[in-house]
């Protein structure tokens, strides 16, 4: 029966390899340990187990869990192709004796087989075959994020792209998948809110204007790329929690407003009085002087008929003028102030050259 069995494996093999030896390679490749009875009566090496792959932002790296066999040390071989028209493997890993590889040197463009087998001294396992595609099986870790509180209820956001890290510098995500297909998708819900609805908005720029929401309250932001061809999600980032302004002044900026107005708030008066006086002095005369002083004191002191007159030596008579204050108008100071003003111009004829006697004057008005 194993003769048989052994014999009709071997002719199967055969046939697949005439027929197709990809094929006949891959399903070779692809048995388990619990469904390969040619290897458990060879006593051939099992394969490994586990096979996963762990891509992030395109650094990459095979993992395996080691067989359960204690035949000697074992060591791993991992190797790669492209997917459909592959003319040969490339090494990755040869004999290491670790259980993983780092295969991020494998072209991002494309899908590519990726495979490892267990080699113990002269003996080797069954390959073990993963398929991997960069582009989509690739994490894309989350993007930057932050937030200003500016006028009340509005967040401005800014987004910063993630980078890859490849050929010895870094790269926006963007300048692989294309900037016109990375946006990015962003979450925002009140803090503290239970049950409070998750508000979802997409932004396709660097910078998002969030308005129309509420006054002085904290919103939490969370935010991930999106990338539009391949309908693929990167990571969310971690949630970012900020207030809104109720005033659109914060309160160190209000404080510092308010006691530098308190402290100019004096001087500001003071200089608006001084103003306000020397305007009304320059511009509002307290006093008014009579119509006929106005046309006399108008006429110049050097016309023709005064010039004439000194020539002559003639002696000039003259008046006093008092002046009385508006605000005692009403007072009885008034008269007192008024006798005060004739005994003074009656006493005032003696040192004049050629008295006049005082029937009437007119006072000018002073406030």
């Amino acid at each position: 029966m194993r003769q048989t069995l052994k014999y009709f494996s071997g002719f199967c093999r055969a046939c697949m390899r005439r027929s197709d030896p990809q094929v006949a390679e891959t399903l070779g490749s692809n048995r388990t340990s619990g469904r390969d009875p040619i290897r458990r009566v060879h006593g051939m090496v099992p394969e490994p187990q586990n096979v996963r792959l762990h891509s992030v932002m395109f650094d990459t790296f095979l993992q395996w869990d080691p067989p359960n066999f204690h035949k000697g040390s074992m060591t791993y071989t991992v190797q790669y192709k492209v997917y459909v028209y592959g003319n040969g493997f490339t090494d990755l890993c040869q004999r290491t004796d670790v259980t993983k590889c780092n295969i991020s040197s494998i072209p991002i463009h494309g899908s590519y087989i990726v495979r490892v087998r267990t080699e113990v001294e002269e003996e080797r396992s069954n390959w073990v075959n993963i398929t991997f595609t960069p582009f989509s099986d690739t994490i894309i870790e989350p993007p930057a994020v932050q937030a200003e509180a500016t006028t009340p209820g509005v967040l401005i956001v800014q987004i910063t792209d993630p980078l890859v890290s490849r050929d010895g510098g870094k790269y926006s995500i963007k300048h692989f998948y294309g900037h016109g297909f990375v946006t990015y998708k962003m979450r925002i819900w009140k803090k503290d809110y239970d049950g409070e609805q998750v508000r979802y908005v997409n932004i396709t720029q660097s910078s998002k204007t969030l308005p129309d929401l509420d006054p002085g309250t904290t919103y939490c932001l969370q935010a991930q790329a999106f990338i539009v061809e391949l309908n693929k999600n990167g990571d969310w980032s971690n949630a970012l929690c900020i207030t809104t302004t109720d005033n659109g002044i914060n309160t160190v900026q209000l404080t510092i407003i308010l006691l530098s107005v308190l402290a100019l708030l004096p001087f500001i008066c003071f200089m608006i009085l001084h103003v306000y006086r020397w305007a009304k002095y320059i511009f509002l005369p307290s006093y008014y002087l009579p119509q006929h002083f106005i046309e006399f004191l108008s006429k110049p002191f050097y016309s023709s008929q005064f010039l004439a007159s000194q020539s002559q030596g003639e002696e000039q008579s003259y008046d006093k003028i008092i002046v009385l204050s508006e605000e005692s108008k009403n007072d009885n100071e008034y008269e007192e102030q008024m006798r005060n003003a004739k005994q003074l111009l009656q006493g005032s004829h003696e040192e004049i050259l050629r008295p006049k006697e005082v029937s009437d004057f007119t006072p000018l008005v002073h406030s």
